[in-house]
């Protein structure tokens, strides 16, 4: 194996399982020992295949209250922040900081519920997804490489990980901004989650996941790609643990009632300590913010 990021020849073999479903499908992975970027050795012939109609990134919608909600955060984000948590994923856009009006992209939107939001608040927001089950106006059946260029924001919410060519693609995101213009990539991050459970970390998700980068190797491959070194923001949440949790129980997440599984109290700590582990720089996702 050669490291598709930095290049590296000396790794580790690891085995993953398939565990959102449960179909406990077993899959060879290799950690570089340089970057620490873990990486599928042979994906499936057919990914299709493992992104059912029900796969949850399909399923999602938009409604007025969450419009209403997200509009206010965008308004008085330091407010809201303080009245209750701001999802991970508006939050991360608010840091971005698009203008208003702004053209953004979202690519591999699923079903365009984040889209949707953003039109809703004022901007000129498309999805593109070769996985979607339909296409609108707005949300295309279609690839990075396929679309037009001159966007202010292009956004990657953990679509980038399914992909095999991730230089390639940061560098057809780059290419593809105005002058100026943002590129946001959240993504897992093999950091202690990783190192604390092994296989049964719930952010593996083989084999939807082909590239899991540290921290260390997603900059290698942005700087690659022809970014500077942009701001890390660690955004990890109570599934960090409760989903590594069921599978070290042997549990899938599909089907499973969390709530039944663990505590009120548990679901609290297990927020706590996502927060504290983000504190640290230690969450198992995050948000990567770069300017052309």
């Amino acid at each position: 194996m050669q490291c598709a990021i930095c290049a590296g020849t000396n790794g580790t073999g690891h085995i993953f399982r398939e565990m959102m479903f449960g179909t406990r499908s077993e899959f060879p992975y290799w950690e570089c020992n340089s970057c620490g970027c873990l990486q599928i050795v042979a994906p499936p012939n057919d990914l299709s295949s493992y992104y059912p109609e029900d796969y949850y990134a399909f399923s999602q919608s938009a409604n007025r209250w969450k419009t209403w909600y997200y509009k206010t955060h965008f308004i008085a984000p330091r407010l809201m922040r303080k009245i209750r948590r701001c999802s991970a994923d508006i939050a991360s856009v608010i840091e971005a900081a698009p203008k208003k009006g702004a053209r953004i992209l979202d690519v591999g939107c699923g079903g365009g519920r984040l889209v949707e939001i953003l039109r809703n608040l004022g901007f000129d927001a498309h999805g593109i997804d070769p996985f979607a089950a339909s296409s609108n106006e707005f949300v295309k059946n279609a690839t990075l490489e396929n679309v037009d260029g001159g966007w202010d924001l292009i956004m990657f919410h953990h679509s980038l990980e399914h992909r095999l060519d991730q230089v390639q693609t940061l560098q057809e995101a780059r290419n593809k901004l105005k002058t100026g213009g943002t590129c946001l990539v959240r993504i897992p991050v093999a950091t202690w989650a990783w190192q604390h459970y092994g296989r049964d970390w719930a952010q593996l998700d083989a084999p939807r996941h082909l590239i899991i980068h540290t921290p260390k190797s997603f900059w290698i491959a942005a700087n690659s790609a022809g970014f500077a070194t942009g701001r890390t923001i660690f955004d990890s949440n109570i599934f960090m643990l409760y989903a590594s949790e069921l599978y070290r129980r042997g549990i899938p997440l599909h089907g499973t009632e969390f709530r039944e599984k663990f505590s009120a109290e548990e679901m609290r700590a297990f927020g706590r300590r996502a927060d504290e582990f983000n504190r640290q720089g230690q969450g198992d996702q995050a948000a990567f913010i770069m300017r052309k």
